[in-house]
């Protein structure tokens, strides 16, 4: 039977007095009347499940419950559960009244059996596939008595829980009974309406609902099932821009700070695929191109030749991910239909699942208003944003050229906010920009740097006149074309004439560099945020007479920072070790070494003489001790840590990179005596001394700083203790790890880890025997060969050791191999795979050991040949040749940590491998003391879900 509004009934006659009525007249104000009910149903209130319907179960599955609801079906019937007259009174009044009378007042309806349902009078088209009708079975009403034949109990039915319930309005004409010789009454045919509960499969459930057919079944349904798509999308932020010493140096350097956010390729990607599942499913299928074309445009840059209005362009990626937002959270919420499809459920509602776990129930019916029950909202305020999103794009411009305050707010969705400087502000910007302005027809009162187009009023024009209470932050634009001095004037004028409460300051990012580094090091939430919040600072940083932007902080700046009193010198010098020197000695731990001579283990100095003003802060030698391995990752960083660490009131020491020279900190005026002995490799090495005026080298002039200084009488320590606070080169941006001193903690947390990683956990991490590398796969890349172990590939290296010469055969593998920081391939292979998931901790192990060992390929083999006779290397180039990218060779017996030795019974006296025979680990020297692994705290960002850069293969 088609749809009753398919076509309805468009007029009916009036009686009059003692007319004969046909059967057409009435049939046609009956229908007439019903049409308009199912109207009014269906356009004015809304379609789908109103409220109950609750389908559960019992743990057994022997019953399926139901519970009393209303739900409109897109013909407009009203649908609720009823029963019929069980009591004989009622059972008595339906026979005297010749109707079928029927309860409503039930809270629920228990169904204990089923039987196959497979003649639908109702000859249901959604029921159907081509001709033949789809599996289904009917939900029985628990009853007295037995069963009647073809139902069974709900226990048989398999699978029950995964079946799809909906209620099926069977709705068809009864044929007219012939009359008798005292009753007509039953000659017009009956309309039937029988409520049923039928089960299906979810395939089933599929076909009735159709989302992939064209055209589609259920349309309504198929337009709203979004929740999979909701679940799916990113909750996106845009990572904060913070500034430092070393960052903001340079004009260019602050330019990049913001590129690196706005151009970042993964995130942009992710922004728009984001933005296509939200705006797709609801027909903005254009405006999602054209969005797509201007964001393309705006945000594709040149690293080389990046534009002046970055920092504006971060403010527009931020206004998106600000909109986007907004639309998400209403992405969900869009139920509502002006005129839904009479075709997309004309007779039943889905209920959902028989055992729905999730919150969120699938192949049910939701509730979907008509526009007077929304108000037309809901939508309309999903459409403002879509247009506010496009128009933002469209109309992002920056061609002001002088400075201006308008206020604005700190929190609130962006549409409560003042419209930026950087739009072309027109009508329909601004009726897109807030929504809620917009709907009362008053969205020329938004505050915004451009008042063109805002309303003629002084109060939205000029609002830093006026009582502006409830908006707590004053935007600060139109700087970058305008003038230094005339920026400072206008800002302080302004700030008198309409008792503005800020601070700023203008710095010049060359000129104040040190006062920028008290700055920085001193103020940790300097933020870009086109503004300053009331009660804070301003910061606008120039280059020159150009301005470039601006950062802000809560709160004041107390410009004197403790330092006032006094005025820091800073003096450059030659280290006493050169660069040169420092890389040798602290790559000897892999390097070749004698044979003779045993090589330190540490960088030593000795500080023989340490005097300020005359005052002395040691009274004997003071031995500076530093392992080689830090000094190999951090070069002479570690040096000047390990000086300012020791003499916490003493001078600052610090290494600048870019002139790769010391640099000494202290008080102007005072004077300073600094004596020091390199004594790694000699106790007879020459003494330099540091003083204000230069440094000398066993007295004669080393080099020649000449610095004139007026003499102070004494030391101030506490003084001194400031300059350690504020100049600390602790955040040096090319030092990470004084910034990061837990780095080492998490890297042997992780190591550990890697024993109980699924990828890992069948490698022993550890070795303690040669035989552990069997457990260690190798795995080619390279076609030709056949997958190894680690141990087959050493000792195929062993052997060609042993055949270039058999004296050779005291053999050891240590480094990386024996510490346990190695990687194979496997775990390269699957980093490689997974590196964008920064949860795991094979991924986190390998960032961490390419950021503080700067290794980022599977580990080379460190081997050790024991030998005291005078090697040949011309006979070992070949060997040296074949196995560069997977070894390193050093002629000479261990004498430091743990090493794993190839004993001479591994090989046969024609040179061949020996099968697998244990090898006990050697021991050379005394082994550190192994520290218990405790978990440190490793913070991750949430953040946005985003994409890295894919890492290179470069070691």
């Amino acid at each position: 039977m088609a749809a009753k509004l398919t076509t309805i009934t468009g007029q009916y006659h009036s009686y009059v007095a003692d007319q004969v009525l046909t059967h057409y007249q009435l049939n046609e104000t009956i229908d007439y009347f019903d049409d308009q009910n199912r109207l009014s149903r269906v356009f004015l209130t809304g379609t789908g499940i109103v409220c109950g319907f609750q389908v559960s179960t019992n743990p057994g599955y022997s019953t399926v419950t139901i519970t009393q609801g209303n739900g409109i079906t897109t013909d407009g019937d009203l649908i609720k559960l009823f029963v019929k007259p069980s009591t004989p009174a009622d059972i008595a009044l339906a026979t005297a009244l010749k109707q079928k009378l029927i309860s409503i007042d039930i809270p629920k309806i228990d169904y204990k059996s089923y039987k196959v349902f497979d003649i639908d009078k109702g000859n249901y088209p959604h029921f159907k596939s081509g001709t033949a009708m789809l599996p289904m079975w009917e939900l029985l009403p628990e009853k007295t008595g037995a069963l009647e034949t073809g139902e069974s109990l709900l226990t048989s039915f398999p699978d029950l829980k995964n079946h799809v319930v909906l209620l099926y309005l069977e709705n068809y004409t009864k044929e007219a009974t012939l009359c008798d010789e005292t009753d007509c009454s039953n000659k017009g045919g009956e309309e039937v309406f029988n409520l049923r509960v039928l089960v299906v499969s979810q395939a089933t459930a599929n076909i009735i609902i159709s989302k992939t057919s064209t055209p589609q079944r259920d349309p309504l349904y198929s337009k709203y099932d979004v929740f999979d798509k909701y679940s799916m999308l990113d909750e996106l932020g845009v990572k904060k821009v913070i500034p430092t010493f070393n960052n903001t140096s340079t004009a260019a350097k602050i330019k990049q700070l913001f590129n690196t956010v706005v151009n970042d390729v993964s995130f942009k990607s992710e922004l728009l695929a984001n933005l296509a599942t939200v705006l797709i499913p609801f027909g903005y299928v254009t405006q999602l191109a054209a969005i797509n074309t201007r964001f393309n445009a705006l945000f594709t840059i040149d690293p080389n030749n990046i534009p002046a209005d970055i920092h504006y362009r971060y403010d527009l990626l931020k206004d998106i991910v600000a909109t986007y937002k907004e639309l998400k959270d209403l992405f969900l919420q869009l139920k509502s239909e002006c005129n839904p499809p009479i075709g997309s459920f004309p007779k039943h509602l889905l209920l959902g699942l028989v055992e729905e776990n999730n919150r969120y129930k699938n192949y049910r019916h939701q509730f979907y208003k008509a526009s007077a029950l929304d108000h037309n909202k809901t939508f309309s305020n999903f459409d403002s944003l879509v247009r506010r999103l496009k128009g933002i794009l469209d109309n992002y411009l920056v061609n002001a050229n002088s400075v201006k305050i308008t206020p604005s707010k700190t929190i609130g969705k962006l549409g409560t906010k003042s419209v930026p400087y950087y739009y072309n502000v027109d009508d329909n910007l601004l009726h897109a920009w807030d929504f809620e302005k917009s709907t009362l027809y008053n969205h020329q009162a938004n505050f915004s740097y451009h008042t063109t187009n805002l309303l003629n009023s002084d109060y939205i024009k000029t609002p830093l006149s006026f009582c502006i209470d409830d908006h707590d932050f004053y935007r600060i634009e139109g700087y970058l074309n305008d003038s230094v001095d005339d920026v400072k004037a206008f800002l302080i004028a302004k700030r008198i004439e309409f008792g503005l409460d800020f601070d700023f300051y203008i710095m010049d990012v060359v000129e104040n560099a040190a006062d920028l580094k008290i700055l920085f090091n001193t103020n940790y939430s300097f933020e870009h945020k086109a503004g300053v919040k009331k009660g804070g600072t301003l910061l606008l940083l120039k280059s020159g007479t150009t301005l470039i932007t601006d950062f802000a902080i809560d709160g004041k700046i107390n410009p004197d920072s403790g330092l006032g009193c006094c005025t820091i010198m800073g003096c450059l010098y030659p280290w006493i070790s050169s660069l040169r020197y420092i890389n040798n000695l602290s790559r000897s731990l892999r390097g070749s070494r004698s044979d003779k001579v045993d090589l330190p283990t540490h960088y030593k100095l000795s500080v023989k003489k340490y005097t300020i003003n005359g005052v002395n802060l040691i009274t004997d030698r003071v031995l500076i001790d530093i392992p080689l391995d830090q000094l190999l990752a951090r070069r002479l960083h570690v040096v000047m840590e390990t000086l300012n660490n020791r003499f916490p009131t003493g001078l600052l020491f610090d290494f600048i990179e870019e002139e790769k020279k010391l640099r000494i900190m202290r008080l102007e005026k005072d004077t300073f005596e600094f004596e020091v002995q390199d004594i790694t490799l000699s106790r007879n090495a020459p003494t330099y001394t540091f003083t204000q005026n230069g440094v000398t080298k066993n007295g004669k002039v080393y080099s020649s700083n000449k610095i004139t200084c007026a003499i102070m009488n004494s030391h101030k320590a506490e003084i001194y203790k400031k300059i350690h606070a504020y100049y600390d080169p602790i955040n040096k941006d090319d030092d990470d790890f004084g910034r990061f001193n837990d780095d080492w903690d998490k890297f042997e947390y992780l190591r550990s880890q890697l024993r109980f990683h699924e990828e890992t956990k069948s490698f022993i991490r550890f070795p303690k025997i040669f035989d552990d590398y069997y457990t260690i796969p190798v795995i080619y890349n390279n076609q030709q060969n056949e997958d190894t172990t680690v141990a087959e590939e050493l000792l195929n290296i062993a052997q060609e050791i042993v055949r270039i010469d058999d004296n050779y055969n005291e053999i050891y593998i240590g480094g990386d191999w024996t510490s346990g920081n190695y990687v194979n391939t496997t775990m390269q292979s699957y980093y490689l795979e997974n590196y964008t998931d920064t949860n795991d901790e094979l991924v986190l192990f390998m960032n961490l050991r390419t950021k503080i060992h700067n290794e980022s390929k599977v580990s080379k083999y460190m081997i050790h040949i024991d030998t005291t006779r005078n090697v040949k290397l011309s006979d070992f180039e070949e060997l040296f040749t074949k196995y560069a990218k997977k070894a390193e060779f050093y002629f000479y017996k261990p004498t430091n940590g743990n090493f794993i030795k190839i004993e001479q019974n591994r090989f046969s006296k024609d040179g061949s491998i020996k099968k697998r025979v244990l090898v006990n680990k050697q021991k050379i020297t005394k082994s550190p003391i192994t520290k218990k692994v405790t978990k440190p705290v490793i913070k991750k960002t949430p953040v946005t879900k985003r994409t890295p850069k894919k890492p290179g293969d470069t070691k």
